[in-house]
């Protein structure tokens, strides 16, 4: 048995040109810099994606991001589903944000276990989730960070640029010298769990989309972090020479466009995509979302698409904050209780 106290120390390129996005890989640079393209570290990928990542493969997973709420309701969903036989770990190619990209790295790496009993604990002693990511009242330059984010409209280069520049003068207490620890802390690994599974960030100064891979040669952990260094409250976070904040934080709260081409994605999302997310509490970014978008130019790839979406609680109207330890165990339950349900509709779309 695991003791307690070893968890907690240790044809789609043309259907996707389509989508009404921004190519954050061409955002310009501030003035005085060197022009962006005078180096490439491979990382940064201008939506849609290209060349599709999912072509020739079978099955797509797409985890979004969401906090500690979607994060535990995921743990739920995917534990109850792998006890009726679905196991989605079976994913050809998945991309995970924020959220998702901690749940895809214990999901890919067969350490879902692991995660599941340390939120578990976290639920029960939630003093405990606080040492690892502190949710004391905010700073003021984290308060501007957050506001920044919450009210951007759009989602053009400088904008994101504007977020950016706030996310890198909060003073967090998880900040960029410590939160991927917190994560390794969580994840329990630095080593990539599959070469399947591919993680998303923005860069702070540029704009950028970045896609992060196990050819990166880039922790886990340390992915991870980035992919969920949320402007004012964590990170942001170190990959390579580039100083990323939390991937959601542009028009995609999902990436779908990352597995293109698969013959079958599933979606997991927060949210539908709609406009009043950020007023129920479940976006930290005001900006456009075009999920619903992505979906459809996944469809006209030729793509079979599942969208799962998790939304509020039974009873509940409005989340205060998505990393309150208080929705750990009603979205682990709410999870299991979906996965459970939705075992024999997911078993025919994705297969045993």
């Amino acid at each position: 048995m695991v003791k307690r106290r070893d968890l907690l120390a240790a044809g789609a390129v043309s259907a996707l040109a389509g989508l009404p996005s921004v190519s954050l890989a061409q955002a310009p640079a501030p003035a005085g810099a060197p022009a962006q393209n005078d180096w490439n570290d491979g990382l940064a990928h201008p939506i849609p994606y290209e060349p599709p990542q999912g072509a020739g493969k079978e099955r797509g997973l797409v985890l979004g991001g969401g906090g500690a709420y979607l994060a535990s309701w995921m743990v739920g969903y995917f534990t109850a589903l792998k006890s009726k036989g679905v196991d989605v770990a079976q994913a050809d190619i998945a991309v995970g944000t924020s959220a998702g990209s901690v749940v895809g790295a214990a999901l890919m790496g067969g350490r879902l276990w692991r995660l599941r009993s340390e939120l578990d604990i976290l639920g029960e002693f939630p003093k405990l989730f606080a040492l690892l990511i502190p949710t004391m009242a905010p700073n003021p330059s984290q308060v501007r960070a957050r506001h920044i984010a919450n009210t951007a409209s759009q989602a053009s280069p400088d904008v994101i640029q504007s977020i950016g520049r706030a996310a890198m003068a909060a003073r967090n207490p998880a900040g960029p010298s410590d939160y991927f620890t917190t994560v390794r802390r969580l994840i329990g690994e630095e080593k990539w769990p599959s070469p399947k599974l591919h993680t998303t960030a923005i860069d702070c100064y540029t704009g950028q989309r970045v896609i992060v891979s196990q050819a990166a040669n880039i922790p886990i952990n340390e992915a991870c972090a980035a992919s969920s260094s949320l402007p004012g409250s964590m990170g942001p976070t170190w990959l390579k020479e580039r100083l990323c904040m939390d991937g959601g934080i542009c028009q995609t709260s999902t990436h779908s466009d990352v597995v293109a081409g698969v013959k079958k994605a599933l979606i997991v999302s927060l949210t539908d995509g709609s406009s009043d997310a950020v007023k129920i509490g479940l976006r930290t970014s005001g900006l456009p979302n075009t999920l619903q978008d992505e979906v459809k130019a996944l469809q006209a790839g030729g793509s079979k698409v599942m969208l799962k979406v998790v939304g509020l609680l039974p009873g509940i109207t409005h989340v205060d904050s998505l990393m309150d330890p208080k929705w750990i165990e009603p979205c682990l339950k709410n999870g299991h209780e979906r996965g459970l349900a939705d075992a024999g509709e997911m078993a025919a779309f994705w297969g045993t």
